[in-house]
């Protein structure tokens, strides 16, 4: 096994040194092989699509399905260029290098901050990005297979002064509460536990109560970073969200309601094959038809 680690990261770290153009030429190939080959995964993206988009037409939509899935294709050389590639080289593909950093420097140093970042499909090179500007640590769950697991953990732990697992909540508050600065990805349905149902799309979707807790218990900042691909190059957007502790749903409203506004700008820069809305209020019927819930 650890032979065959060995191998893939080489291959993989060969790969990284091809030009920006030629990754993401190789990408969008890759990306429409899966459109193809991962039926569910791209019904469930076109479901999501239709139903937070309900005034797009079927010709609009599908354009957007077919670019999210080139995006995932992409995602994967984003991957490896987060990994291997060096910081010169990642500043360069920042169009507004110089502007963000000057907001970051801007910021309160004594206080904590917390950086929501989307479910881009690229959120790897988005982690190594924020790197640039600041110190940062992370919270990921572990991958099934092994492989994998071991190829992100080293990456992540590469780029973050911390990887943190989510059942290490409290060290995550320490963490904050000492002024640091950490990434946390609230949009996808986590579960019943710890959650409550927000509107998203005009839909109702559980949303993590853990941003609004940490304000509340740590006094900190939140951000929603985001990183748009504009061409082979991206642009970078810090904007702090009016986040109190006080008032729960409103807290996560404003989340949920921030995403979507990003999202809308660049809606096939999203991970949309992902069931975002599959558990619902008692009240409710299912989101997705039967086809596409999964089996068990």
């Amino acid at each position: 096994m650890k032979f065959i680690e060995y191998l893939i990261y080489l291959i993989l770290k060969i790969l990284s040194f091809l030009p920006q153009r030629l990754q993401f030429f190789l990408g969008r190939c890759l990306g429409y092989a899966f459109y193809l080959l991962f039926e569910e995964r791209r019904e469930i993206a076109r479901w999501n699509l239709k139903k937070c988009f309900p005034l797009k037409k079927e010709k609009e939509i599908n354009n957007i399905l077919k670019k999210s899935f080139f995006r995932i294709g992409e995602s994967l050389f984003e991957f490896l260029n987060a990994f291997w590639a060096s910081d010169k080289k990642i500043k360069k593909l920042i169009t507004n290098f110089d502007e963000v950093e000057k907001i970051i420097s801007k910021l309160d140093q004594s206080k904590g901050k917390l950086l929501l970042v989307m479910h881009y499909p690229n959120v790897d090179l988005v982690v190594r990005i924020s790197s640039l500007f600041m110190t940062v640590s992370g919270m990921a769950k572990k991958q099934n297979v092994k492989i994998i697991e071991n190829l992100l953990t080293a990456s992540r732990e590469k780029i973050t002064e911390r990887l943190f697992r989510p059942d290490e909540g409290s060290d995550f508050l320490k963490y904050i509460k000492n002024g640091k600065a950490c990434l946390y990805a609230p949009d996808q349905d986590y579960g019943y536990k710890n959650s409550t149902f927000v509107d998203f799309f005009n839909h109702k979707a559980l949303t993590v109560v853990f941003p609004s807790i940490l304000v509340k218990r740590t006094d900190c900042e939140v951000y929603l970073f985001t990183v748009n691909k504009k061409g082979i190059e991206y642009e970078v957007d810090v904007i702090k969200l009016d986040l109190k502790g006080e008032n729960l749903e409103k807290d996560l409203r404003n989340i949920n309601f921030a995403i979507e506004e990003n999202i809308k700008k660049n809606p096939d820069n999203y991970l949309w094959s992902h069931r975002r809305f599959k558990n619902r209020p008692k009240s409710e019927t299912s989101f997705y038809p039967d086809s596409l819930l999964r089996r068990r």
